[in-house]
């Protein structure tokens, strides 16, 4: 029979969101630290910016024909005082947004930031894509020539590297700029309504944005993408040079490229270069980062007409392709020092040692309460640490600790005076 108390209320994580429990944080950790490394040594500065910003701002980024806003990815609400706010389904619109409010490109157009943090989309979650999902991203702002494109695709390949990848390479395209765009949209929509076959959304597409056709991912549009036209033949000589040039340095740099006419990349604010870096052992789902270059978003969101490229890479499918190559971040350095109070009455003074180590640097292992010598010393060996420091009743009467080294077994008795100064080393 129940005794009438309420029924216990468990909670769960919320549909496509992923807690990151303390095994998988180090991957996390690591790339995040290869990331600022790399960055520092391209002179990259971070920058934050927040999670919610107006809808309008993304709607007028990310672009009508954007499966962001085709499939209706955006967590988009009303707040209290009625205003439409969204939480950020992508990163570069935010980062456009703070330099231009802050006056950043009024000193100087030529901005270098990354950033890191969470993105949200509403889309179907399965293995590799949450709705919740981590983001590190760099944008440089400032510089049209081609080599600012090809120093972000060679900073894309060595950050891989840094973190351990071997058999990587680049998939390059050149979408052209607004004049050769508008022939090839003209060529993709005849080419397009040649046949009924395309998917609602594709038709869709077509009237604001054809290029978009290229991410669908039916298969019976995927098969039709193939006798579309291609956009590298409607590139003007500008468009040529500039991706002419980007190849080159790239060659020169040592970095495998391949040609990929139907790359497009799934936000609208793109031109000219646009790349993704694969590894050649994951099979289909190969895209490790992805980026390019768009030179008019900064004037469409409200700034000086300033050239940018840039790239953003998403850590949960990164960090899958790192368990599927076996990458394993190192381990956490193991505690010098395992300190050990046998009972209260040394509580107080294990307490006081631990802190006068961790200030002088040295890593400690305390489990804040007494154990037992056998109990404690198992745990001791577990740490990893390579001395215990063992104090009860009986060594605080004699102003003394027993310390014991932890790899050859040997154990000693030192005044609390001695521990201390080796504790302060």
């Amino acid at each position: 029979m129940s005794d009438g108390a309420p029924a216990k209320q468990t909670f769960q994580a919320v549909k496509g969101t992923k807690d990151v429990l303390p095994d998988i944080a180090p991957y996390y950790q690591y790339v995040e630290e290869k990331a600022r490394e790399l960055f520092a040594l391209y002179g990259y500065q971070e920058i934050r910016t927040p999670i919610l910003e107006a809808t309008e701002l993304f709607a007028r980024s990310v672009g009508q024909a954007s499966d962001i806003v085709v499939s209706k990815q955006m967590y988009t609400f009303t707040d209290p005082g009625n205003r439409s706010n969204t939480m950020r389904p992508e990163g570069t619109a935010g980062v456009v947004r703070a330099l231009v409010e802050s006056g950043a490109f009024k000193e100087t157009n030529q901005q270098k930031v990354f950033y890191m943090g969470p993105m949200f989309r509403y889309e179907r979650p399965q293995k590799g894509r949450l709705r919740q999902f981590t983001q590190i991203g760099m944008e440089c702002f400032g510089i049209p020539h081609p080599a600012a494109d090809a120093e972000t695709i060679i900073l894309s390949t060595e950050l891989l590297k840094a973190v351990g990848f071997r058999d990587i390479s680049v998939k390059l395209n050149n979408i052209g700029d607004q004049e050769c765009r508008r022939t090839y949209n003209e060529a993709l929509r005849e080419a397009i309504a040649g046949s009924s076959k395309w998917c609602p959304q594709c038709r869709e597409r077509a009237a604001i944005n054809p290029m978009r056709v290229f991410d669908c991912k039916v298969l019976e549009c995927k098969e039709m993408t193939a006798s579309l036209p291609s956009v590298i033949d409607f590139l003007n000589p500008t468009s040529q040079r500039h991706h002419r040039t980007v190849c080159e340095i790239l060659d020169a740099a040592g970095v495998p490229i391949e040609l990929d006419t139907e790359l497009v990349r799934g936000l609208d604010y793109y031109s000219q270069t646009v790349f993704e870096v694969v590894h050649n052992g994951l099979g289909a789902q190969n895209a490790m980062l992805g980026g390019g270059r768009y030179d008019y978003l900064v004037e469409e969101l409200g700034g000086p007409p300033t050239p940018g490229v840039g790239m953003s890479i998403g850590l949960e499918r990164l960090i899958m392709a790192m368990q599927a190559s076996e990458i394993i971040p190192p381990p956490a350095p193991p505690p010098e020092y395992y300190l050990l109070a046998l009972d209260d009455d040394s509580i107080i003074t294990v307490s006081r040692l631990a802190v006068l180590a961790r200030r002088h640097g040295n890593r400690v292992a305390f489990d804040c309460q007494p154990r037992t010598a056998r109990a404690g010393l198992k745990a001791a060996d577990r740490s990893g640490a390579t001395a215990a420091i063992i104090i009860g009743t009986s060594e605080l009467e004699r102003n003394v600790a027993q310390w014991k080294n932890l790899e050859n077994g040997e154990q000693m008795e030192l005044t609390l005076e001695e521990i201390e100064r080796n504790l302060s080393e």
